[in-house]
Protein backbone atom coordinates (compact mmCIF):
# COMPACT_ATOMS: atom_id res chain seq x y z
CA UNK A 1 0.00 0.00 0.00
CA UNK A 2 1.44 3.73 -0.50
CA UNK A 3 0.75 6.04 1.47
CA UNK A 4 -0.84 9.54 0.13
CA UNK A 5 1.37 12.45 1.20
CA UNK A 6 1.99 16.03 1.17
CA UNK A 7 5.20 16.95 -0.31
CA UNK A 8 7.39 19.38 2.24
CA UNK A 9 11.00 20.49 1.38
CA UNK A 10 13.53 19.87 4.04
CA UNK A 11 16.26 21.10 1.77
CA UNK A 12 16.49 24.39 4.89
CA UNK A 13 17.78 21.60 6.79
CA UNK A 14 19.96 19.35 4.42
CA UNK A 15 23.02 20.44 2.76
CA UNK A 16 22.09 21.73 -0.37
CA UNK A 17 24.87 20.03 -2.58
CA UNK A 18 22.47 18.40 -5.67
CA UNK A 19 23.18 14.34 -6.01
CA UNK A 20 20.23 13.55 -8.26
CA UNK A 21 16.67 14.59 -8.80
CA UNK A 22 14.40 12.14 -6.88
CA UNK A 23 11.99 12.26 -4.68
CA UNK A 24 10.54 9.13 -2.66
CA UNK A 25 7.10 8.61 -1.00
CA UNK A 26 6.76 6.54 2.18
CA UNK A 27 5.25 2.42 1.58
CA UNK A 28 6.39 0.97 4.27
CA UNK A 29 7.21 1.64 8.28
CA UNK A 30 8.57 -0.74 10.54
CA UNK A 31 8.77 0.06 14.22
CA UNK A 32 7.93 -0.86 17.89
CA UNK A 33 4.32 -1.57 16.62
CA UNK A 34 5.13 -3.90 13.64
CA UNK A 35 8.71 -4.84 13.29
CA UNK A 36 8.27 -8.39 14.70
CA UNK A 37 4.84 -8.68 12.21
CA UNK A 38 7.14 -7.64 9.27
CA UNK A 39 10.81 -9.74 10.25
CA UNK A 40 11.65 -13.49 10.58
CA UNK A 41 13.63 -15.14 12.39
CA UNK A 42 16.26 -17.01 10.76
CA UNK A 43 17.72 -20.04 13.00
CA UNK A 44 20.01 -21.68 9.88
CA UNK A 45 23.35 -22.34 10.21
CA UNK A 46 25.42 -18.57 9.94
CA UNK A 47 26.86 -18.81 5.79
CA UNK A 48 30.21 -17.20 6.89
CA UNK A 49 31.19 -19.93 8.95
CA UNK A 50 30.67 -17.53 12.24
CA UNK A 51 31.06 -18.85 15.96
CA UNK A 52 27.09 -17.98 16.57
CA UNK A 53 23.96 -20.05 17.64
CA UNK A 54 21.27 -18.01 15.61
CA UNK A 55 17.85 -18.50 17.53
CA UNK A 56 14.25 -19.16 16.69
CA UNK A 57 11.15 -16.21 17.40
CA UNK A 58 10.05 -18.48 20.37
CA UNK A 59 13.57 -18.62 22.08
CA UNK A 60 14.21 -14.87 20.86
CA UNK A 61 11.54 -13.70 22.97
CA UNK A 62 11.35 -15.69 25.97
CA UNK A 63 15.15 -15.39 26.49
CA UNK A 64 14.91 -11.74 25.71
CA UNK A 65 16.93 -11.49 23.26
CA UNK A 66 14.24 -9.89 20.81
CA UNK A 67 11.73 -7.50 22.75
CA UNK A 68 10.45 -3.97 22.58
CA UNK A 69 12.71 -1.94 25.15
CA UNK A 70 11.35 1.87 25.74
CA UNK A 71 9.48 2.20 22.24
CA UNK A 72 12.39 0.67 20.04
CA UNK A 73 13.22 -2.94 18.66
CA UNK A 74 16.03 -4.68 20.61
CA UNK A 75 17.81 -7.50 19.00
CA UNK A 76 20.57 -9.16 21.06
CA UNK A 77 22.70 -11.54 21.88
CA UNK A 78 22.79 -14.28 25.10
CA UNK A 79 25.92 -12.75 27.11
CA UNK A 80 24.97 -14.92 30.63
CA UNK A 81 26.29 -17.90 29.53
CA UNK A 82 29.59 -19.63 28.18
CA UNK A 83 28.47 -21.21 24.85
CA UNK A 84 31.31 -23.89 23.91
CA UNK A 85 29.37 -24.51 20.62
CA UNK A 86 28.69 -20.56 19.86
CA UNK A 87 26.87 -18.00 21.05
CA UNK A 88 23.20 -17.50 20.49
CA UNK A 89 22.10 -14.69 18.79
CA UNK A 90 19.77 -12.84 16.80
CA UNK A 91 19.19 -12.58 12.88
CA UNK A 92 16.23 -11.29 11.34
CA UNK A 93 14.91 -10.69 7.75
CA UNK A 94 12.28 -9.26 6.23
CA UNK A 95 9.08 -10.65 5.01
CA UNK A 96 9.04 -8.89 2.07
CA UNK A 97 11.44 -8.03 -0.99
CA UNK A 98 12.51 -5.26 -2.29
CA UNK A 99 14.10 -3.89 -5.55
CA UNK A 100 14.91 -0.08 -5.84
CA UNK A 101 13.56 2.34 -3.54
CA UNK A 102 14.96 4.30 -0.52
CA UNK A 103 15.39 2.80 3.01
CA UNK A 104 15.96 4.85 6.42
CA UNK A 105 17.13 3.12 8.85
CA UNK A 106 16.74 4.92 12.67
CA UNK A 107 18.88 2.96 15.06
CA UNK A 108 20.04 4.15 18.81
CA UNK A 109 22.23 1.46 19.11
CA UNK A 110 24.28 -1.08 17.00
CA UNK A 111 26.28 -4.44 18.65
CA UNK A 112 29.59 -3.07 20.01
CA UNK A 113 31.81 -3.65 22.94
CA UNK A 114 32.77 -1.85 26.07
CA UNK A 115 35.42 -2.64 28.69
CA UNK A 116 38.46 -5.00 28.85
CA UNK A 117 38.47 -6.50 24.88
CA UNK A 118 35.81 -3.88 23.40
CA UNK A 119 34.02 -4.84 20.44
CA UNK A 120 36.80 -7.95 19.56
CA UNK A 121 34.79 -11.21 18.26
CA UNK A 122 31.73 -9.01 17.21
CA UNK A 123 30.42 -8.73 13.58
CA UNK A 124 26.88 -6.65 13.15
CA UNK A 125 25.71 -6.18 10.24
CA UNK A 126 22.62 -4.02 8.23
CA UNK A 127 22.40 -5.14 4.93
CA UNK A 128 20.10 -6.48 2.28
CA UNK A 129 20.25 -9.75 0.03
CA UNK A 130 18.31 -11.94 -2.34
CA UNK A 131 17.43 -15.32 -2.25
CA UNK A 132 19.65 -16.15 -5.13
CA UNK A 133 23.06 -15.08 -4.14
CA UNK A 134 24.98 -13.75 -5.40
CA UNK A 135 22.90 -13.18 -8.40
CA UNK A 136 20.59 -11.17 -6.85
CA UNK A 137 22.96 -9.02 -4.73
CA UNK A 138 23.87 -7.39 -1.24
CA UNK A 139 24.36 -4.37 -0.39
CA UNK A 140 25.70 -4.08 3.29
CA UNK A 141 24.80 -0.91 5.11
CA UNK A 142 26.37 -0.89 8.38
CA UNK A 143 29.33 -3.91 8.66
CA UNK A 144 32.33 -3.91 10.53
CA UNK A 145 34.42 -6.58 12.62
CA UNK A 146 36.16 -6.25 16.30
CA UNK A 147 37.18 -2.40 17.34
CA UNK A 148 36.74 -1.27 13.84
CA UNK A 149 36.38 2.63 14.25
CA UNK A 150 34.20 3.44 10.94
CA UNK A 151 31.55 1.90 8.71
CA UNK A 152 32.31 0.12 5.84
CA UNK A 153 30.01 -0.15 3.00
CA UNK A 154 30.02 -2.93 0.53
CA UNK A 155 28.47 -4.70 -2.54
CA UNK A 156 28.51 -8.25 -3.63
CA UNK A 157 27.28 -9.46 -6.63
CA UNK A 158 28.25 -11.95 -9.33
CA UNK A 159 31.33 -11.63 -11.79
CA UNK A 160 31.61 -9.31 -13.95
CA UNK A 161 30.62 -5.87 -11.59
CA UNK A 162 32.88 -2.73 -11.21
CA UNK A 163 31.54 0.42 -9.97
CA UNK A 164 32.80 3.77 -9.96
CA UNK A 165 32.59 5.77 -6.29
CA UNK A 166 33.36 9.70 -7.54
CA UNK A 167 30.00 10.99 -6.20
CA UNK A 168 30.86 9.66 -2.80
CA UNK A 169 32.48 12.31 0.29
CA UNK A 170 36.43 11.90 -0.07
CA UNK A 171 35.84 10.42 3.57
CA UNK A 172 35.07 6.98 2.04
CA UNK A 173 37.95 5.84 -0.08
CA UNK A 174 37.41 2.81 -2.40
CA UNK A 175 39.37 -0.58 -1.61
CA UNK A 176 38.29 -2.65 -4.05
CA UNK A 177 36.01 -1.31 -6.99
CA UNK A 178 34.95 -5.23 -8.15
CA UNK A 179 31.69 -6.45 -6.80
CA UNK A 180 32.20 -10.32 -7.25
CA UNK A 181 31.17 -12.41 -4.36
CA UNK A 182 34.84 -12.58 -2.51
CA UNK A 183 35.67 -11.74 0.73
CA UNK A 184 35.66 -8.05 -0.05
CA UNK A 185 33.32 -7.50 -2.41
CA UNK A 186 33.11 -3.62 -3.85
CA UNK A 187 33.87 -1.99 -0.67
CA UNK A 188 34.19 1.61 0.78
CA UNK A 189 36.12 2.12 4.24
CA UNK A 190 34.53 5.25 5.73
CA UNK A 191 36.85 7.74 8.39
CA UNK A 192 33.53 9.13 10.00
CA UNK A 193 34.39 9.64 14.14
CA UNK A 194 30.57 8.72 14.90
CA UNK A 195 29.41 6.58 12.30
CA UNK A 196 30.08 2.82 14.15
CA UNK A 197 30.53 1.44 16.60
CA UNK A 198 31.03 2.49 20.31
CA UNK A 199 31.63 6.26 18.84
CA UNK A 200 27.94 5.56 17.36
CA UNK A 201 26.09 4.30 20.10
CA UNK A 202 28.12 7.55 22.56
CA UNK A 203 26.33 9.75 20.74
CA UNK A 204 22.73 7.89 20.46
CA UNK A 205 23.42 6.68 17.12
CA UNK A 206 21.92 8.03 13.89
CA UNK A 207 20.31 7.78 10.41
CA UNK A 208 20.97 5.83 7.92
CA UNK A 209 19.75 6.34 4.45
CA UNK A 210 20.22 3.92 1.47
CA UNK A 211 19.27 5.08 -1.90
CA UNK A 212 18.96 1.81 -4.32
CA UNK A 213 18.23 3.44 -7.69
CA UNK A 214 18.81 2.32 -11.07
CA UNK A 215 22.20 3.58 -11.79
CA UNK A 216 23.50 3.86 -8.51
CA UNK A 217 23.65 2.98 -4.99
CA UNK A 218 24.36 5.28 -2.53
CA UNK A 219 24.63 5.48 1.50
CA UNK A 220 23.95 8.48 3.88
CA UNK A 221 24.62 8.73 7.51
CA UNK A 222 23.57 11.75 9.53
CA UNK A 223 24.50 11.50 13.18
CA UNK A 224 21.72 11.94 16.20
CA UNK A 225 21.31 15.49 16.97
CA UNK A 226 21.99 16.66 13.52
CA UNK A 227 20.19 18.89 11.48
CA UNK A 228 20.09 16.38 8.98
CA UNK A 229 18.94 13.18 11.14
CA UNK A 230 16.02 15.75 12.71
CA UNK A 231 15.06 16.77 9.12
CA UNK A 232 14.29 12.93 7.61
CA UNK A 233 12.77 11.89 11.27
CA UNK A 234 10.46 14.68 11.63
CA UNK A 235 9.70 14.12 8.19
CA UNK A 236 7.13 11.68 8.78
CA UNK A 237 5.38 9.91 5.74
CA UNK A 238 6.15 13.25 3.86
CA UNK A 239 7.81 13.20 0.17
CA UNK A 240 11.91 13.03 0.77
CA UNK A 241 14.10 13.84 -2.26
CA UNK A 242 17.34 13.03 -2.20
CA UNK A 243 18.92 16.23 -4.24
CA UNK A 244 19.18 17.62 -0.63
CA UNK A 245 20.94 14.96 1.09
CA UNK A 246 23.83 16.36 -0.30
CA UNK A 247 26.99 14.39 -1.37
CA UNK A 248 26.64 10.31 -0.05
CA UNK A 249 28.98 8.59 2.69
CA UNK A 250 29.33 6.24 0.21
CA UNK A 251 28.37 5.83 -3.27
CA UNK A 252 28.66 3.18 -6.19
CA UNK A 253 27.42 4.49 -10.13
CA UNK A 254 27.16 1.45 -12.50
CA UNK A 255 30.87 1.18 -14.48
CA UNK A 256 30.37 -2.26 -15.84
CA UNK A 257 27.26 -4.22 -14.74
CA UNK A 258 23.64 -2.94 -14.68
CA UNK A 259 22.73 -2.55 -11.24
CA UNK A 260 18.88 -3.20 -11.94
CA UNK A 261 20.19 -6.64 -12.95
CA UNK A 262 22.42 -7.11 -10.92
CA UNK A 263 20.34 -6.06 -7.55
CA UNK A 264 17.04 -7.07 -7.06
CA UNK A 265 14.36 -9.13 -5.01
CA UNK A 266 16.18 -8.13 -1.77
CA UNK A 267 15.35 -9.07 2.14
CA UNK A 268 16.52 -6.14 4.72
CA UNK A 269 18.41 -7.96 7.21
CA UNK A 270 19.72 -7.45 10.62
CA UNK A 271 22.11 -9.65 12.41
CA UNK A 272 24.74 -10.06 14.97
CA UNK A 273 27.46 -12.76 14.18
CA UNK A 274 30.34 -13.58 16.16
CA UNK A 275 34.32 -14.69 14.85
CA UNK A 276 33.88 -16.03 11.18
CA UNK A 277 36.02 -15.79 8.38
CA UNK A 278 36.27 -12.29 8.60
CA UNK A 279 36.21 -11.25 12.22
CA UNK A 280 38.62 -14.15 12.77
CA UNK A 281 40.96 -13.09 10.79
CA UNK A 282 40.91 -9.34 12.24
CA UNK A 283 40.58 -10.66 15.74
CA UNK A 284 44.13 -12.62 15.26
CA UNK A 285 45.84 -8.54 13.86
CA UNK A 286 44.21 -6.97 16.67
CA UNK A 287 46.93 -6.35 19.31
CA UNK A 288 44.15 -5.98 22.17
CA UNK A 289 42.02 -8.69 20.79
CA UNK A 290 44.74 -11.20 20.24
CA UNK A 291 46.02 -10.77 23.84
CA UNK A 292 42.66 -11.81 25.10
CA UNK A 293 42.51 -15.57 24.07
CA UNK A 294 44.37 -17.73 21.41
CA UNK A 295 41.03 -17.96 18.87
CA UNK A 296 38.26 -15.53 18.10
CA UNK A 297 36.10 -18.71 19.40
CA UNK A 298 37.74 -19.18 22.55
CA UNK A 299 37.55 -15.52 23.54
CA UNK A 300 33.53 -15.39 22.58
CA UNK A 301 32.41 -18.93 23.42
CA UNK A 302 34.09 -18.31 27.77
CA UNK A 303 33.68 -14.22 28.16
CA UNK A 304 29.48 -14.11 28.11
CA UNK A 305 29.88 -10.54 30.01
CA UNK A 306 31.73 -9.41 27.04
CA UNK A 307 28.71 -9.11 24.99
CA UNK A 308 26.22 -7.36 26.74
CA UNK A 309 26.71 -3.95 24.46
CA UNK A 310 26.16 -6.65 21.49
CA UNK A 311 22.34 -5.50 20.68
CA UNK A 312 20.31 -3.40 17.89
CA UNK A 313 18.10 -0.83 19.12
CA UNK A 314 15.96 0.05 16.42
CA UNK A 315 13.56 3.21 16.45
CA UNK A 316 12.42 2.20 12.98
CA UNK A 317 12.94 1.29 9.42
CA UNK A 318 11.05 3.62 6.35
CA UNK A 319 10.86 2.36 3.20
CA UNK A 320 10.14 4.54 0.14
CA UNK A 321 9.29 4.22 -3.64
CA UNK A 322 10.66 6.75 -6.01
CA UNK A 323 7.79 8.95 -7.41
CA UNK A 324 7.09 8.79 -11.05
Amino acid sequence: MIFSVTAISIGALLSAVPVSAAAYSQIKVYDSTNFFDGFNFTSDPDPSGGFVDYVDSETATSSGMAKISNGAVYLGANFADKSPNGRPSTRVRSKDVFTTGLFVADIAHMPAGTGNGASCGIWPAYWTSGPDWPNSGEIDIIEGVNNQKANTVTLHTAKGCNMDVSGSESTAPQTSADCENSDSGCSQATTSSNNYGAAFNANGGGVYVTEWASLSLSVWFFPRGSAGANAVINAGAADLDVANFGAPLAQFRANTCNIAQRFKSNYIIFNTNFCGGWASREFLKDETCASLADTCNDWVANNPAAFNEAYWLVNSVKVYARNN
